[in-house]
């Protein structure tokens, strides 16, 4: 059976908008260029990739969704989200962080936040995600001080997403 890639892109893209999302939200969300989400979202990729996953995720999609509409379905939304052994961020209230993680996220400006997925074999999808808070040292920064730590975080952000690095 053909895929349809056009089809799942186009319902990419309703399931983006149906949230409110811009392009590039989901974008820095998963991790890509907004170019990346543009190709997926006009069909122009041949094969599901991990980032076609994430978008898939993003947009509320159970795991099997990419395939389905690839068929001709329709995608899965949960009614409730999955039951997890763990507990989620979601479950975390700001009282049950670490202290040093309540220290950090106390202190200085927030100038930027982003999920990573983690390495996963070849052909597999991630299992896992980091979150990263990029916080400055100083509340009363100045703009200065701002964009050196921004040129830091730029450096450090390119050589952990760097394939092979870690």
């Amino acid at each position: 059976m053909e895929r349809d890639w056009a089809r799942l892109g186009a319902a990419l893209k309703a399931g983006r908008e149906d949230l409110g999302l811009e392009q590039q939200q989901v974008a820095e969300r998963i991790g890509v260029k907004r170019g990346a989400l543009r190709n997926i979202e006009v069909g122009d990729v041949s094969r599901v990739t991990p980032t076609v996953r994430a978008y898939a995720r993003t947009v509320g999609w159970t795991d099997d969704s990419v395939e389905s509409v690839l068929a001709g379905g329709d995608p899965t939304i949960p009614d409730t989200p999955a039951p997890h052994s763990v507990a989620t961020l979601a479950d975390v209230t700001p009282d049950e962080l670490p202290l040093r993680i309540k220290a950090a996220l106390a202190a200085g400006p927030l100038l930027d936040a982003v999920v990573i997925d983690l390495p996963a074999a070849e052909g597999e999808d991630p299992e896992a995600q980091m979150v990263v808070i990029v916080k400055g040292r100083r509340q009363e920064a100045t703009p200065e001080q701002i964009k050196r730590a921004l040129l830091q975080w730029e450096r450090a952000e390119a050589h952990i997403r760097k394939p092979g690095t870690g």
